[in-house]
């Protein structure tokens, strides 16, 4: 078969080296051009291993070397044709010579022995040759080549061997007899008139380092996992793929790094895909087979009668088309007879959108029909598919049924096929009330998949066409549910519209509509408004069933913590269990101690939030992302945070959720600008304002930490005093403990005593305001650098100590210290600590202060090591030389030849060279 992944994507069609394959180029070339290797270089691997693409490589360094090539392709036609190649290779010879006749060759290969025919093309070879040349004769798909022209090959390899001229062919063993090909190979090698170079299939790191160079972004564990499965190490297959999800949107680049988030959806693969073109033009049965292939094989035994009857043909005719692919390698023999399946699994996905709209309805009509009758046995997740796609081409009242009832149970976890379901069965119920119902089922697996416009749609349309239909929880759960899609779909102008008025229009009771306005107030970051229309109707809420008498102090608990009212919060968390929905089922109880745990988080308290999920057995790992992420961000699980963090963020996983949007963001920034990753860091602050503008104060921190790694000092104490601004402006007191408390330390450190004094009085009455275990600790902090309190500095270590957040407790060791009112033997704890989250920028930092005060950097080795890879980061992240001398604490000078020893150990001649190393993970050791 030939290779036909051959100019599909980019890389195939290059003449460079492809991906992972230099290795074998260069022994390829070397086999060439030695004197001493065998006259037949066979370069073998099966389809979509880019034996074409090597064979082009190979014949452009050799033309870059100066030597004569001379290139023939073998056309799958060929194999039929006696002597095609034969008299090919002679014609070429004869324009090589000027001379010759390649007619004669042919007639002469009809009648004379083979060698004799042999030696005759030997001959023309060494007449076209000058005595000093060298001649490499490429041929790609020899396995197509006729018998008898592979008998005067291996003729000629005989009579040419030791002599200039080297065979490079390019064969693929054949499927259906591969210890015959084994068996012929090992021959000629044993003769020494070969060598065997194989291609293999791409490992797991080396398709993770492809996908890297190709998008610039690292490659997740399941976009690689998805990869892996789907084009088993085909280099040019997996090029194809990634255009696909990109083109389908299931796969997303964020901060350099590639998530496929939406691992159910096929990738939309280019009709006009060679491994496509090649099978369309093989005419006969093979293109309408292979189409019906793609969607029936799953059926087994079943498969080729429904194939022959979706072609209409018999079963014996595409019996013999499958064979045939079999033995061509698109296909493989199940266990079972008469079972297939595509070798290449992404060429299912490929030969599926290649059927026309009435084609793929007809064959999904075929299965359904044949699993309904029994006739055929598949997998739910198959019957489901097909069911979605046949829609009113089978029984539609079947149909709208089973589609209900298993979106419905996926609707949760089901992902992109839940919601496919859904959708169908909506479109095929002709039941006014159960179309209400498969409504609300599709709002909320779209939500629950952050398809937020998709959950808007249908969540309206209940509102508007069907709220008197639902019963009032449900009708009640799906007004929250169009709030929140609207605002995860980022339309501020329709949720201000419902704060303005329309919350008036929506249906069900007066406490709906209070409660709806309440959360769109939320969403704008107008907590203020919330809390006191929340207040003022309380008579209202208060008096309207459960669901709304619940949720309506949850969100008043929550919104007042948030504004400083916190005592009904503390009472909450003390005893959740003393709320109207405690015992009204499972659902609601994980709701809001998740709510509850988020709040908890938000003011820093992670060990309280851990205890009180604990003390109701509610497993950690039941936590949303957003609230996984704060959560292993506080407790120093850093990497792990960062991974989902980033999948978060690129997803949107938690815009649905105030604050967590920001919460997510304001960790992740702190992480990264802690391990020296600062560009990105300020991305991810400045997309936080755009994507979902609630709470930013609390982006006020991270962001002045970046400005003071880089040397912005007047903007640092401007971007905390503009946070502190805005959450006085809506009233919160949330995250302003931090605020105050770095505050009061830049008045000091810049020399405003006074100001120091008045910021360390706001804390402390912060701190009582409150009550957190933060706030006392910056109150502590705070009293001890401005006042000089030794014995605050030692309760606030204690405090921090206590609180176990490795990040809290390193900064302030450091910053104790650093104003000389803790013993210097602290920073050998901070460094530690430091080193265990990997905070390559604030370890480099730590250093200096410990030098300054006489501490020993433990691991000389270590330090240099890690000194040279926080200059790669630096420098990944596009830091100029002068932002590199401030950061690092140096001179431009110094940066320079520090630039030019890291770039002359590791061999990169520049930063974007350097920058890719750093995204495939290779060492600068």
């Amino acid at each position: 078969m030939i290779d036909y992944w051959r100019g599909a994507p980019e890389v195939a069609r290059s003449a460079h080296v492809p991906f992972g394959r230099e290795a074998v180029a260069a022994k390829v070339v070397g086999l060439a051009v030695s004197p001493d290797s065998a006259p037949l270089v066979l370069v073998t691997g099966p389809i979509g291993m880019g034996r074409s693409s090597l064979l082009s490589a190979v014949r452009e360094e050799l033309t870059a070397r100066g030597l004569r090539t001379l290139s023939l392709w073998v056309a799958r036609n060929e194999r039929d044709r006696p002597y095609s190649l034969a008299s090919r290779l002679s014609a070429e010879l004869a324009v090589l010579h000027r001379g010759g006749d390649a007619r004669r060759t042919a007639k002469a290969a009809a009648t004379a022995p083979l060698a004799e025919v042999g030696r005759q093309l030997a001959a023309e070879l060494r007449s076209a040759l000058t005595a000093s040349e060298k001649l490499t004769v490429l041929i790609d798909d020899v396995h197509w080549a006729d018998p008898g022209s592979r008998a005067v090959l291996l003729s000629l390899a005989r009579v040419l061997a030791g002599g200039p001229v080297t065979f490079v062919c390019t064969v693929r063993p054949s499927p259906a007899d591969p210890a015959g090909d084994l068996a012929v190979v090992e021959q000629l090698r044993a003769s020494s008139l070969a060598e065997v170079v194989p291609l293999r299939p791409l490992r797991e790191p080396e398709v993770g380092a492809l996908v890297a160079r190709t998008l610039q972004a690292r490659p997740t564990a399941a976009l690689l996992s998805s990869l892996q499965r789907e084009c088993r190490g085909r280099p040019a297959a997996v090029l194809a793929a990634l255009a696909g999800y990109q083109r389908t949107g299931a796969l997303r680049i964020f901060e350099r790094h590639a998530y496929l988030t939406s691992p159910d959806r096929p990738p939309e693969l280019p009709l006009d895909l060679p491994p496509i073109e090649y099978l369309r033009r093989r005419g006969g049965l093979v293109w309408p087979v292979a189409k019906a292939a793609a969607v029936l094989l799953p059926l087994g035994g079943a498969a080729t009668r429904l194939i022959a009857e979706a072609v209409s043909r018999g079963e014996d005719e595409v019996r013999d088309v499958l064979s045939e692919l079999c033995a061509e390698g698109v296909l493989r023999q199940g266990s079972e007879e008469g079972h297939w399946r595509f070798r290449l699994p992404l060429l299912t996905s490929a030969l599926t959108g290649c059927l026309g709209p009435y084609e793929r309805r007809r064959l999904a009509q075929l299965a359904v029909t044949a699993i309904w009758a029994g006739d055929a046995d598949a997998d739910d997740r198959y019957l489901t598919e097909q069911l979605v796609v046949a829609g009113r081409f089978v029984d539609s009242r079947r149909a709208a049924g089973e589609l209900l009832a298993r979106g419905t149970a996926g609707m949760l976890d089901g992902g992109y096929h839940a919601e496919r379901c859904l959708r169908v069965a909506v479109e095929l119920i002709t039941d006014p009330r159960q179309r209400a119902q498969a409504l609300v089922a599709h709002a909320l697996a779209c939500y629950s998949h952050l398809q937020f416009p998709e959950a808007a749609d249908s969540a309206w349309k209940v509102l508007s066409e069907h709220a008197h239909l639902v019963s009032s929880e449900a009708l009640f759960e799906t007004e929250m549910m169009y709030v929140t899609a609207l605002a995860g779909s980022l339309d501020t102008a329709a949720v201000t519209r419902i704060c303005d008025g329309g919350w008036r229009l929506l249906p069900g009771g007066e406490g709906h509509r209070i409660l709806a306005r309440c959360v769109a107030l939320c969403h704008l970051d107008r907590w203020r408004e919330a809390d006191e229309h929340l207040t003022s109707q309380r008579d209202v809420w208060e008096r309207d069933n459960d669901v709304i008498t619940g949720l309506g102090r949850l969100i008043s608990e929550c919104a007042g913590a948030f504004l400083g009212r916190t005592e009904p919060f503390d009472q909450a968390v003390a005893d959740p269990a003393g709320w109207p929905l405690w015992a009204s089922g499972t659902r609601h109880r994980f709701e809001r101690l998740r709510q509850l745990s988020r709040t908890l988080m938000a003011f820093g308290e992670l060990d309280r939030a851990e205890r009180l999920l604990a003390a109701h057995e509610l497993p950690l790992s039941s936590r949303p992302a957003s609230d996984q992420v704060v959560a292993d961000s506080q407790g120093g699980h850093w990497d792990r945070a960062l991974d989902l963090a980033r999948l978060s963020l690129a997803t949107g996983v938690s815009v649905g959720y105030t604050p967590s949007h920001t919460l997510v963001s304001q960790e992740t920034s702190v992480i990264l600008g802690a391990r020296g990753r600062l560009t990105e860091a300020r991305s991810v602050i400045e997309r936080a304002r755009s994507v979902q503008p609630v709470m930013l104060h609390l982006l006020a921190l991270p962001e002045s930490l970046l400005d003071e790694a880089l040397g912005a000092t007047d903007r640092v104490r401007r971007v905390m005093a503009d946070g502190l601004a805005r959450a006085a402006e809506g009233g919160l007191v949330v995250g302003t403990d931090v605020l105050l408390l770095r505050m009061a330390e830049w008045e000091l450190v810049h020399g405003d005593r006074a100001a120091a004094e008045r910021y360390v009085k706001e804390v402390s009455t912060t701190a009582e305001l409150i009550g957190t275990g933060r706030a006392r600790m910056c109150h502590l902090l705070a009293t001890a650098v401005v006042h000089g309190d030794r014995p605050a500095a030692t309760e606030a270590v204690r405090l921090a100590r206590q609180r176990a957040q490795p990040l809290e407790l390193a900064d302030a060791m450091a910053m104790v210290v650093r104003h000389e009112v803790a013993d210097a033997g602290l920073l050998r704890d901070a460094y530690a600590l430091y080193g265990e989250l990997d905070a390559l920028l604030r370890r480099a930092q730590l250093r200096n202060l410990m030098r300054e005060h006489g501490v020993t950097v433990p691991h000389r080795g270590v330090v240099i090591a890690e000194n040279e890879r926080l200059l790669a980061t630096l420098v990944t992240e596009g830091l100029t030389n002068r932002e590199l001398a401030t950061v690092l604490g140096g001179s431009e000078k110094s940066v320079e030849s520090r630039l030019g020893r890291l770039f002359k150990r590791t061999g990169y001649r520049s930063r974007v060279e350097l920058a890719s190393a750093m995204l495939t993970d290779e060492r600068l050791a």
